[in-house]
C-alpha cells in the first residue's frame, strides 16, 4: 500500500507540473496533462481492489472527467487522427467506468452527450474521418444505453447516417455499415416489443438508405456479413452464398439439412431484418419417416468410429488381434460352405452369448462418414452390453451396435472403453439376460454430430425407430452380413471378409 500510495503522489505532482505547463497555452502541453490525468483516474481506480488501503475510487472522477473535456475540445479543433481517437476513446471508457462505481449518473449522461456533439461536429468539418467519427457515436450509444435510452438512440441514428452516406459513396465495405445498422436496431429494441422496433427502425433505415444501396446490400456475401462460423457453414452449405439468397431458405433447410440450430435462424432473421427482408420461412419437414416405426428386417452391425487414412486397415488388424486373443486365427474360406455362393441360405440370426470369440466371418467396410461397419455372421447380434468384438473394439475406438429384430425391437449401444456405456430402444427381444449395471441414455446429439452433415439431434430423435430413414441420417450399418451375401457372394468381397476358425 505504502508504494501504491507513492505512486499516486508522484502522479498527482506530474499532474500539478504538467497543468502548470498549460500556460503556453499549446496543445501539446494540454494534451500531455490530459494523458498525466488518465494515469492518476486509473491509479485511483485501482484503490478500489487494495483491501489494504483507502479506497478513494471517488476521487477517480474529476480527473477522469477533465481528461475527456480536454480531448473533446482538442478533437473539435482539428485533432482527428485515428491514435488521438483511440486515447480519447481510452479516455471516456475511464470515465464511464469512474462514474458508474461512484454513482453519478447525470455527469455520465452530459459528458458522453457532449462526446456525441463533438463527432458530429467533426464529421462535418472533417469528412476524411467520418468512419471514425461513427465508430466512435457507435460505443456512445453503447454507453447511453444504461443512461439515457433516448440519447442512446440518437447517438447510434447519426451513426448510422454517417454510415449510409460513406457506402453510399462507396459501396464496395458493405460490413460497417451493417454493423452499424445491427446496433441502431439493438439499441432500438430496448424497453419496445419488437415490432415497435423494427416499424421505428425501417423508417429510418428507408430515409437514409436508397433503392440502389439495399439492393447492393441484400446482394452482400455471407462471408461478409459478420456471421457466426456455423451460421456461415450452413449457408454456403446450402448454396446461400449472398443476403438475398439466405432470404429464400427455409427454416426446415436450416434445421435439417445444414447443420444449423434455432440460434442459426435467429442470426440469418436478425441479418434479414437489417435490409428490409423477411424472417425464413418455416417451411415443410423433408423427407419425414413414411412410418413412426419401420423395423422391416433382421440384422446385426458394429460401427467402429475412425476417423484415420488408414481407418480400414486399423480396424481390420484389430479385428484379427481380438480374434486371436480367443484362440481364434484367420483361416481359408474353404473352411466354411456356401460362401462362394450368392444368396448363401444363412438361419436367422439369434441372440449368442458367448463371451469368447470362436469361429466366424467377418465382413468389414468403409461406411459414410468416419464410421467403419464390422458384420459378424456368429455374433451378428451379441448379449446385450457384452458384446465381445465390440467390447475389445472399443478399447481403441468409440463402437455402436445395432442390432434389429423384424418387427420386435431396435437396439443401440455405445461402448468405449472396453465397455458398454449408453443405450437406446425400441421394443425389447426375449431371452435378454439381466445388465450387471445401469446404462446411460444414448447421446442423440453426438450421434447427429457424427451422422450425415444435414442431419440435426431433432432429426435423428425423429427417425428413430424407422431402421432405413435412421441409418441414412446417422450413416450407422443399415444390414447385416446376411443381407451382403445376398448381393454377392462373400468370397467376392475381397480384403473387406474375414475368415476365423479355432481348433
Amino acid at each position: 500500500m505504502e508504494l501504491l500510495m507513492t505512486d499516486l503522489s508522484g502522479l498527482e505532482r506530474r499532474v500539478a507540473a504538467d497543468r502548470s505547463q498549460t500556460r503556453s497555452q499549446t496543445p501539446d502541453d494540454y494534451l500531455r496533462l490530459a494523458g498525466s490525468l488518465t494515469e492518476l483516474a486509473q491509479g485511483l481506480l485501482a484503490t478500489r481492489d487494495d483491501p489494504s488501503g483507502r479506497d478513494r475510487t471517488a476521487e477517480s472522477l474529476e480527473p477522469a472527467q477533465e481528461a475527456v473535456a480536454i480531448r473533446l475540445h482538442w478533437l473539435v479543433e482539428g485533432y482527428v487522427t485515428y491514435e488521438y481517437a483511440g486515447a480519447l476513446q481510452d479516455a471516456l471508457r475511464l470515465f464511464e467506468q469512474a462514474t458508474r462505481l461512484v454513482g453519478h449518473r447525470q455527469l455520465a449522461t452530459n459528458t458522453i452527450r457532449s462526446a456525441c456533439s463533438a463527432y458530429r461536429q467533426v464529421a462535418q468539418d472533417y469528412p476524411g474521418v467520418s468512419a471514425m467519427c461513427a465508430d466512435g457515436l457507435s460505443k456512445c450509444g453503447v454507453w447511453l444505453m444504461r443512461l439515457d435510452h433516448d440519447a442512446a438512440v440518437a447517438a447510434t441514428e447519426s451513426a448510422v447516417r454517417i454510415r449510409a452516406a460513406m457506402y453510399a459513396r462507396s459501396p464496395e465495405q458493405p460490413g460497417k455499415y451493417l454493423a452499424s445498422l445491427s446496433t441502431l436496431l439493438r439499441t432500438m429494441m430496448v424497453g419496445r416489443s419488437r415490432k415497435q422496433a423494427i416499424a421505428s427502425y425501417r423508417a429510418l433505415y428507408s430515409e437514409v438508405t436508397s433503392a440502389a444501396a439495399t439492393a447492393q446490400l441484400r446482394e452482400t456475401r455471407v462471408e461478409e456479413l459478420d456471421l457466426t462460423l456455423k451460421t456461415t457453414q450452413a449457408l454456403v452449405k446450402l448454396g446461400a452464398t449472398t443476403l438475398e439468397r439466405a432470404g429464400r431458405l427455409t427454416q426446415q433447410q436450416i434445421l435439417y439439412q445444414s447443420g444449423g440450430d434455432l440460434a442459426t435462424i435467429d442470426e440469418i432473421n436478425w441479418r434479414l431484418a437489417l435490409v428490409g427482408l423477411k424472417p425464413l420461412a418455416a417451411g415443410a419437414m423433408p423427407e419425414p419417416p413414411s412410418r413412426p416405426v419401420e423395423i422391416s428386417a433382421t440384422y446385426g452391425a458394429i460401427a467402429v468410429r475412425c476417423s484415420a487414412p488408414d481407418a480400414l486397415e486399423q480396424v481390420r488388424a484389430a479385428i484379427v488381434a481380438a480374434y486371436a486373443r480367443d484362440g481364434a486365427e484367420p483361416v481359408d474360406a474353404g473352411r466354411f460352405a456356401g460362401v462362394h455362393e450368392k444368396h448363401w441360405g444363412v438361419k436367422e440370426p439369434v441372440t449368442n452369448a458367448a463371451t469368447d470369440l470362436g469361429a466366424d466371418v467377418i465382413l468389414v467396410e468403409k461406411a459414410s462418414g468416419s464410421w467403419i461397419s464390422v458384420k459378424s455372421l456368429n455374433w451378428e447380434i451379441g448379449a446385450l452390453a457384452k458384446h465381445p468384438l465390440a467390447m475389445r473394439l472399443s478399447e481403441k475406438w468409440p463402437v455402436l451396435t445395432v442390432a434389429t429384430i423384424e418387427n420386435i425391437s431396435y437396439e443401440l449401444c455405445l461402448y468405449d472403453s472396453g465397455v458398454a456405456t449408453q443405450y437406446a430402444a425400441l421394443g425389447r427381444p426375449a431371452g435378454q439376460a439381466p445388465l450387471d449395471a445401469p446404462l446411460a441414455p444414448l447421446d442423440f446429439a453426438t450421434l447427429a454430430d457424427y451422422g450425415a452433415d444435414y442431419a440435426s439431434e431433432t432429426q435423428v430423435r425423429a427417425a428413430f425407430g424407422n431402421a432405413s430413414m435412421f441409418a441414412k441420417v446417422t450413416e450407422l450399418p443399415g444390414s447385416g452380413i446376411r443381407q451382403a451375401a445376398e448381393k454377392a457372394p462373400l468370397t467376392d468381397f475381397g480384403s473387406s471378409i474375414l475368415f476365423f476358425g479355432k481348433d
